[in-house]
């Protein structure tokens, strides 16, 4: 099998596995819609509604997925200027989800502005789908992760929030794994050159890339994310 051949394989790989975890997000995206729908002018306690939605998806990605959710717009609830509905999954599989509990006061030391964030203002301002990261997720887990998102709007197209997960490095690697190491040395990079995962040591996550030229690199097709050839 040829190196173009290989880095198709793994292109194809990537794609699939973006693919299927946006699918999951526009999921649970839609079924926010149809609650919002339902109840014009919802209240936080309404969102409660989503868990189905968010559970199913969970545990059919438990070895994707650390955690899921939705993420509401600023103001578009009636009793809560901020919120979210965010879930991760049990230590052990049959475990139920625990919520994600964080500081959405902007007045506390420890606010979580989430309406700040890439993964959450881009697709609030360009309506697209986003991956953020590799970043180190200090939510109360401290892994490296990758941040997926989706725009959930109304049916008459106002944006209401996003439907997004985190997914590890770790779970993009082992996934990625059985087709990496049977493809020549590769990294596969965010829009930043930082380094997702790679098939070599001396090239870890997080890293930046340099000398990457396009001649080197290939995008991987419906990601952000490109292939880049390292030396042997």
């Amino acid at each position: 099998m040829t190196a173009h051949v290989e880095a198709a394989v793994v292109e194809a790989a990537v794609t699939a596995l973006v693919e299927d975890t946006f699918a999951a997000l526009s999921r649970i995206g839609s079924v926010m819609t149809s609650m919002w729908d339902r109840c014009p002018a919802p209240r936080s306690a309404d969102l409660a509604g989503l868990r189905t939605a968010v559970f199913v998806e969970l545990e059919s990605h438990r070895e994707l997925f650390n955690g899921a959710g939705v993420v509401v717009a600023e103001d578009a609830l009636a009793d809560q200027p901020r919120y979210l509905e965010w879930w991760r999954n049990g230590a052990d599989p049959g475990e139920s989800p625990t919520p994600l509990q964080l500081d959405l006061n902007p007045r506390s030391e420890y606010f979580y502005d989430y309406a700040a964030m890439a993964w959450f203002t881009v697709p609030r301002d360009r309506c697209v789908r986003a991956v953020h990261g590799p970043y180190l997720d200090f939510t109360g887990v401290d892994i490296t992760v990758c941040t997926f998102a989706v725009p959930a709007l109304s049916t008459g197209g106002t944006f209401i929030g996003i439907a997004g997960a985190d997914v590890p490095v770790t779970a993009i690697d082992a996934a990625l794994m059985p087709v990496l190491r049977t493809a020549p040395p590769l990294a596969l990079v965010n829009t930043e050159g930082r380094v997702i995962v790679s098939n070599h040591a001396d090239h870890l996550p997080g890293a930046r890339l340099r000398d990457a030229g396009d001649g080197r690199r290939r995008s991987v097709p419906d990601t952000p994310w490109a292939l880049v050839q390292l030396d042997s």
